[in-house]
């Protein structure tokens, strides 16, 4: 987490309404990325939003890495809150806990927000270096999600093996990046392309296809 975000009660001139000017600022920031994309986020552009001084924004951000890094940590935040609820399976089946995870990436990209927001990660870490960090974290998180959940399904599998399985299917589920955003509605209408995603990422992990 950036300092601004998580030293809040460190900070004694952090006030309560220090904290909501602070959340403001990211909420601004977000609004813009959202709405024309990382390079459009800068002190300039939510002081005019927010109609407050320059100085302002730098007083809890005084740099532009980071108000990013804050902004990226707080929609990854409202991304799992959204999108990864606690789970409605039992947690003794193992293979319902998998598939439900995969669900959850599949239904996901049905959220232009998600789209947006990934996209303009994975373009701006191109160029980047402080998004690239931060890109392979967020990435590096879902590949250990991924693991663990399919971990128990072959159990006999070697860590190395395991993981390979795991990027190709992560591979396979990220390509649904694309194919929502030209193809929006295909899964809603579309109930078998839906189940055929399904079955591939299983048969990947399983080992069934390489």
């Amino acid at each position: 987490m950036s300092n601004a975000l998580k030293n809040d009660s460190l900070r004694p001139e952090l006030t309560r309404k220090g904290a909501r000017r602070v959340r403001e600022i990211v909420g601004a920031g977000a609004e813009i990325l959202f709405e024309e994309g990382f390079r459009a986020v800068n002190k300039r552009r939510i002081a005019n939003r927010l109609n407050m001084s320059d100085g302002n924004v730098s007083y809890y951000f005084p740099t532009t890495e980071a108000l990013w890094t804050a902004v990226i940590e707080h929609e990854i935040l409202e991304y799992y809150k959204r999108h990864h609820k606690q789970s409605q399976v039992s947690p003794d089946n193992p293979q319902e806990q998998f598939d439900e995870y995969v669900i959850r990436w599949i239904d996901e990209y049905q959220d232009r927000m998600v789209r947006i927001f990934f996209s303009q990660v994975i373009t701006t870490a191109e160029v980047n270096e402080l998004v690239a960090r931060m890109r392979d974290e967020i990435y590096e998180a879902f590949v250990k999600q991924a693991t663990d959940l399919a971990r128990p399904l072959v159990a006999g599998v070697s860590e190395t093996e395991l993981e390979r399985r795991v990027l190709v299917a992560i591979a396979l589920l990220e390509g649904l990046h694309a194919v929502s955003a030209f193809r929006p509605t295909i899964i809603e209408q579309d109930p078998e392309f839906k189940n055929r995603i399904i079955a591939h990422v299983n048969a990947i992990v399983y080992g069934q296809l390489s």
